[in-house]
């Protein structure tokens, strides 16, 4: 019987890594983007979803502004919303009712690595094309 039980986990296992080392830095690449996706997603969570709000919702000229598809975010490149994040902002201040909050800086709260996780998160919130269209500003702008 231990004999058996030997050989069947062989045939499922033996595969199993056989698929694994093969595929693997587009395996290990899909589960490093999907873990910093969730990452990102909790840091959003606990540090900006009170004022920017969840995936859902808003419109383009909405202050705070949505960082969702219905948003303006993916307008701009990754290197303008690291800055933002990091240095905080009052761009667009006159543009906001006269009681919203500005933009504070995260600089001494969240790392380079957040900062990166949080924009790996958001830009799970918008469309295909608004994904395309952004990677092709970020690497006009910040490279």
């Amino acid at each position: 019987m231990a004999g058996f039980v030997v050989g069947v986990a062989a045939v499922l296992i033996i595969p199993g890594l056989w698929l694994v080392s093969t595929s693997g830095p587009s395996w290990a690449g899909a589960l490093s983007t999907i873990l910093r996706e969730r990452r990102g997603e909790d840091i959003y969570k606990a540090n900006c979803i009170s004022c920017h709000s969840g995936p859902t919702g808003g419109k383009i000229d909405d202050y705070p502004p949505r960082h969702n598809a219905n948003g303006h975010t993916w307008h701009h490149p990754d290197c303008f919303i690291r800055q933002v994040v990091r240095d905080g902002s009052n761009e667009m201040r006159e543009l906001a009712p006269p009681d919203a909050p500005t933009m504070p800086a995260f600089k001494g709260q969240l790392s380079t690595d957040d900062i990166d996780a949080v924009l790996a998160y958001i830009k799970t919130m918008w469309t295909p094309a608004q994904r395309q269209l952004q990677a092709s500003f970020t690497r006009e702008m910040c490279f």
